[in-house]
């Protein structure tokens, strides 16, 4: 009979499972943001390039996270201040299979458009909702946040973007 050491049988273990599959190159902050499509909740998709001058905030979410929910209502303020001539705000789902019952009573309740798919590399950071992308005007990423953004931060960055002051409300 021969024996295996506990090290040898996990070592044998592991070497017979499958690799897993190449990751999908992260987005950072300061590089160019590559293109995507979002697939809308209510049929159609949006192409990236359509949004070419503007604010863009890509925005995953799941329908039983508490965080997103509040972090939501700010983004629909956001959408409503700006208006989107200067800002587009997606509400990507981070679920699996959301019923879309639920999509769309969230959908109802917001100007943020509602997204089930977006195309890579953009993905919730490991397994953190909400995560947020900001992209400037000028096409590049400038923040990436991996949970819940503090109350007011989303509002003042997009300001900061736009050249818009507190004291000058919308800054049109």
């Amino acid at each position: 009979m021969q024996r295996y050491s506990r090290a040898g049988a996990i070592a044998a273990v592991l070497a017979a499972a499958p690799l897993p599959a190449a990751p999908v190159p992260a987005t950072t902050v300061a590089e160019q943001a590559p293109a995507f499509t979002v697939r809308l909740h209510e049929g159609g998709e949006v192409d990236s390039r359509s949004l070419a001058g503007r604010v863009v905030i890509l925005n995953f979410w799941a329908t039983w996270c508490a965080p997103c929910k509040r972090e939501l209502v700010e983004l629909d303020a956001v959408l409503a201040r700006h208006g989107a001539a200067r800002v587009a705000v997606f509400a990507i789902d981070a679920g699996r299979r959301t019923e879309p019952r639920l999509l769309a009573r969230q959908a109802a309740a917001m100007r943020v458009p509602v997204a089930t798919a977006i195309t890579a590399p953009y993905r919730p950071r490991g397994a953190a909702v909400p995560t947020t992308y900001v992209i400037d005007p000028s096409g590049r990423i400038v923040r990436v946040e991996a949970g819940a953004f503090r109350p007011g931060e989303i509002t003042r960055l997009v300001d900061t973007l736009l050249g818009v002051t507190s004291a000058s409300g919308n800054g049109r």
